[in-house]
């Protein structure tokens, strides 16, 4: 009797153990699937970005100085300070210039009127001094030459001498050059001046007026103004003191902001008058466009200087932002940069058959954290996440 029954234990036991088993195996299974988030590959169109790092700057430093030389009567502003356009800065003591100024007229207007004479004639109480001059030089000519025939007689009948003769002669030669002069006079008066008089009164007109814009504009430069809005960067100079001509007394900057960055010579081409950039600071994008390119290489970093407009004027000088070039869109596959692994080759990870599988990719354009590659087709499901861990062929889990 007990044979059978030891023979039922026996074989309930190898029965339980065998399930034991394989549900063992079927756990071991399970336990090698490895872990995956996977997405699903398509074609798309994404902007083309060119990323760099640059500098906030102003758009524009001024030196300012005077055209001419003086003491430093008035210092309006201060470092620091924001000024408008149009804002008096600094001040020379201007006397010396106001007496100069006042010399420069005074020529201009006698200038002018010898000018005046010269197209217009002479006026009429003018004329009449004239005629009245030749009439007085005509008498006198002719009391001369009376007199000198009457001393010929004289001396013909030696009541003179041949030396009180000659004064007679000397007097009335005299008196024949006033009366010549004076026809003269009354003919240029009458007729007016001659071409080459009228050329020359205008030369001197001429000279006097640019001697007198020239003081003008010393006068008007002896306050020395803001020509935009901006901001004071340095005053270089006190009131009360001495500054020569040419010489900078301040320094100031306007109030548009640029972001300064150099640029490889491949991406060089690519970058033109207009392009559009993004600047990223602060968790935050602002919005530039490219304004400025200098067409010749830095001698120490061989990049080439370009400088960017930006929408606000918000952020601190110096601070240094990331940004990207927005220089066109290209469609293609676009995947993570994340998703790539790398030894020796690029690589990838696609799912099929619930299996990993590498697949070898090249890298093409960056679009922010996305690269367009070849080698992946269209709606092929992609590993994003656990691929470290991955082997060609292995039991994949995909997870939500």
């Amino acid at each position: 009797m007990r044979k059978p029954i030891i023979a039922i234990v026996m074989s309930f036991v190898l029965i339980w153990t065998a399930g034991c088993a394989a549900g063992a195996n079927e756990q071991g299974a399970s336990d090698k699937k490895k872990p995956v988030r996977i997405i699903t590959v398509q074609e798309e169109k994404r902007p083309i970005a060119l990323e760099y790092t640059g500098v906030v700057a102003t758009e524009e430093l001024k030196k300012l100085a005077f055209k001419s030389g003086g003491r430093i009567q008035k210092v309006f502003v201060k470092e620091g300070e924001q000024i408008a356009e149009g804002q008096p800065l600094v001040q020379l003591d201007s006397t010396d210039l106001t007496y100069a100024l006042s010399g420069a007229k005074g020529q201009m207007s006698a200038a002018k009127a010898q000018y005046d004479k010269a197209i217009n004639g002479a006026a009429p109480e003018e004329l009449q001094q004239i005629e009245a001059n030749v009439k007085k030089a005509q008498d006198s000519y002719n009391f001369a030459k009376d007199n000198y025939e009457k001393c010929q007689k004289l001396f013909a009948e030696g009541a003179i001498s041949q030396s009180e003769l000659d004064k007679v002669k000397l007097e009335l030669d005299i008196r024949e050059s006033d009366l010549k002069a004076a026809k003269e006079s009354e003919k240029q008066a009458k007729n007016g001046a001659r071409n080459e008089d009228k050329a020359a009164a205008k030369g001197q007109l001429e000279q006097a007026q640019a001697d007198y814009n020239y003081k003008m504009s010393l006068m008007e430069d002896a306050t020395i103004k803001s020509d935009s809005s901006g901001y004071v960067v340095e005053v270089l100079y006190e009131e009360g003191e001495l500054v020569a001509s040419g010489y900078p007394v301040l320094v100031v900057r306007n109030d548009s902001q640029v972001v300064k960055v150099g640029v490889s010579s491949k991406d060089f081409k690519k970058i033109a008058i207009g392009t559009k950039a993004k600047i990223k600071t602060d968790g935050r994008s602002i919005e530039g466009e490219v304004t400025n390119i200098g067409q010749t290489p830095d001698s120490q970093t061989r990049t080439y200087p370009i400088e960017i407009a930006l929408s606000e004027k918000t952020l601190p000088l110096g601070l240094i932002v990331k940004l990207e070039f927005v220089i066109g869109e290209e469609s293609g596959v676009w995947i993570p940069i994340s998703a790539v692994m790398a030894n020796g080759e690029d690589y990838v990870y696609v799912v099929k058959d619930e299996k990993a599988v590498r697949r070898k990719v090249t890298l093409g354009e960056v679009s922010g954290d996305y690269v367009k590659v070849q080698g992946l087709g269209k709606d092929e499901q992609l590993v994003i996440a656990g691929m470290q861990r991955l082997k060609d062929q292995d039991q994949i889990a995909i997870q939500q």
